[in-house]
């Protein structure tokens, strides 16, 4: 919809105003929306929109975005598919009306991130998609009915570490820190800190490209800890796994099985500090985990897999051959 903040490469733009903006980003601080946090034991199933003042800032905007993708809609010739697989719950609106005139057409919506756990689904999207995906563990939680698929990452021409730094590094490069327990981290890594030699990061506010070689000093990776918002790994714990970074996570075991032979280290809150030990003390460890990273990074969210797996589906719908 708008450019890349972290220097990704830019699709189709509609250039739609009200997205990252300063007036937005005030807006929704009085709205609440930049605490994205949802703990586990209060994940369901939510539908966006009922709110008063929330929908009828989702109403207002939709009229000026109808403005910018009227003219994208003629160049683009966007209502010529045969399937709209949209990221999130925005149809190109947040209303009904691009979702009827797509009348006949197959709808899929794919979760990503926080938008389900904290805001709720689309009820549009909720009466007119014929398939639903997530790339969010807890997410199939909140909606069994979701399909998990795992969050496509391709290594691309990421290279591996091949040795560690004489004085251990400790990576972590949260989005948002309190998504990511960043506080309880460095509580916990200060203790360490008074009895064990060893170095820590935090990268953040970087370009993507700078994030990146910021990582690749680091012999230790950490995505997060305590499932504030979100479960198990996300695109910063894949990213330490291929460039070699044996990483530490939380995954509940009940999630284990939609993520067969991972490689993370797994820890929570209470055991984090002793799990760094650990893998600080332990090279054996680190080496090991740094093989399996490698293999699994290249296989598990290898994008031709999962859009094989999408394919998967559509063939099940009848959609493709």
């Amino acid at each position: 919809m708008v450019r890349s903040r972290l220097g990704f490469p830019n699709g189709i733009l509609l250039d739609y105003p009200f997205l990252n903006s300063g007036p937005l980003a005030r807006l929704g601080k009085v709205m609440g929306r930049h605490d994205v946090n949802v703990l586990e034991t209060e994940l369901q199933l939510k539908i966006k929109g009922q709110r008063t003042l929330e929908r009828a800032y989702f109403q207002g905007r939709d009229y000026v975005w109808l403005y910018h993708l009227s003219r994208a809609w003629r160049r683009y010739d966007l209502d010529d598919y045969d399937i709209y697989h949209f990221d999130g719950d925005v149809p190109f609106i947040f209303g009904s009306r691009i979702l009827r005139k797509l009348t006949g057409k197959r709808i899929v919506t794919h979760f990503f991130g926080s938008e389900l756990r904290k805001w709720g689904m689309n009820r549009y999207l909720r009466d007119y998609a014929q398939l639903r995906f997530t790339s969010e563990l807890d997410h199939t939680k909140i909606d069994p009915s979701l399909i998990f698929v795992p969050i496509p990452y391709a290594v691309g021409s990421v290279k591996p570490r091949e040795r560690e730094n004489n004085v251990l590094r400790v990576g972590h490069s949260p989005t948002r820190r309190t998504a990511k327990g960043t506080q309880d981290i460095i509580a916990a890594i200060n203790e360490l800190k008074e009895d064990m030699s060893f170095e820590f990061l935090i990268i953040e506010g970087v370009p993507h490209w700078k994030c990146m070689e910021l990582k690749a000093t680091c012999d230790i990776g950490i995505d997060q800890i305590g499932n504030y918002a979100g479960t198990g790994y996300g695109r910063s714990g894949l990213e330490f796994l291929a460039l070699g970074i044996p990483t530490i996570t939380e995954i509940p075991d009940e999630y284990e099985k939609l993520l067969p032979a991972h490689p993370f280290i797994k820890a929570t809150k209470r055991s984090f500090k002793e799990i760094l030990r650990l893998v600080l003390t332990n090279s054996r460890l680190r080496q090991t985990k740094r093989r399996q990273g490698i293999k699994w990074v290249h296989h598990f969210p290898n994008p031709k897999r999962i859009i094989s797996r999408i394919y998967e589906e559509y063939g099940k719908k009848g959609w493709i051959c």
